[in-house]
């Protein structure tokens, strides 16, 4: 592909870089943008192998996640089942998002060269690269874990709360991409961006709700909780599923609901699933549920934005 922009410059005048530092461009941002799209997609489809396994393992990951907590029941085992495979699925994410680092520091050589030769700029190869990317290893991959484990598990049978889902465990691994590129972008190293990025999902994953009760964290640590991208999806899946729910009225057949059963237990015992959100400091509310998905985007702009000027302002010498 960089031969059909190599063609369109030649017998255009172009400024030198080492005596002015200015690049010019003989094509549009449009044109390299297509380009540049291109070429990633072929390189993909010519090595898919990584794509591909990425999507088998996460079926076969997911029909064994379904089968472990197959069938979980409206009782107060079902909100630990429950909270146990939400848990599983966001830091799952997190972790499967790891891959991305590689995505700017593999082609840093090729890149840079091609960007002081005033190939492209560094707009269109950002956003192309993204793409390419965050559709078929991360998009996809989250779809296809939440409809291999979605209905095994045997959450709410409805549209909306599937379609919900899928958008949350969607927005968690692009959220969590976007942090490994404002983490790797820049670095020559894979060692180290690979062990910064861990470190910072194993801080997030103990604020995500489920190792710790987040409302008794002490106060000076309690803000962390905040930067966790694994709690503002636990948070969404968890009022998309619960909000509704009744763990107090179920028969031992399962054909004729008994007495509400709640008498029989101490007053810790939760009836509903709003009353095991509230123990969790969450609010049952429309706003409580998508203010998370607001969060995730927010961070998601703010980490593409770092990985951008990182990018821009990152040393290019060939």
């Amino acid at each position: 592909m960089m031969s059909e922009l190599e063609k369109e410059s030649q017998g255009k005048p172009r400024d030198s870089v080492i005596i002015s530092r200015t690049i010019t461009y003989t094509t549009s941002f449009c044109h390299q943008l297509k380009w540049v799209t291109q070429r990633s997609l072929i390189n993909l489809l010519r090595n898919p192998q990584a794509s591909v396994a990425q999507v088998v393992v996460t079926f076969i990951l997911g029909l064994i996640v379904g089968v472990i907590f197959y069938g979980v029941e409206d009782d107060l085992t079902g909100i630990q089942n429950r909270a146990g495979a939400m848990f599983f699925l966001t830091t799952n994410q997190c972790f499967s998002s790891m891959s991305v680092i590689e995505l700017f520091i593999a082609e840093r050589n090729v890149f840079v060269h091609e960007y002081i030769s005033g190939y492209y700029r560094i707009s269109s190869y950002f956003l192309a690269k993204l793409i390419v990317d965050l559709i078929p290893m991360r998009a996809i991959p989250s779809i296809v874990l939440t409809i291999s484990t979605y209905f095994l598990i045997g959450l709410k049978l409805e549209l909306v709360s599937f379609l919900i889902a899928t958008l949350t465990l969607v927005q968690v691994s692009v959220t969590a991409a976007s942090m490994g590129l404002a983490v790797a972008t820049g670095q020559s190293i894979l060692t180290i961006a690979n062990l910064s990025i861990t470190v910072l999902f194993v801080l997030m994953i103990i604020f995500s709700g489920l190792l710790v009760n987040l409302p008794s964290v002490v106060t000076w640590l309690a803000w962390l909780k905040y930067l966790s991208i694994p709690r503002y999806g636990m948070t969404a899946l968890q009022v998309n599923e619960f909000v509704g729910l009744n763990f107090c009225n179920n028969s031992e057949t399962g054909s004729t609901p008994k007495e509400n059963n709640c008498d029989a237990y101490t007053e810790i015992v939760m009836c509903t699933g709003e009353q095991y959100l509230a123990t969790q400091g969450i609010d049952a509310s429309a706003w409580s549920l998508w203010k998370n998905h607001f969060a995730l985007a927010i961070m998601t702009i703010i980490y593409l934005s770092i990985s951008y000027l990182k990018l821009r302002f990152m040393k290019k010498t060939s």
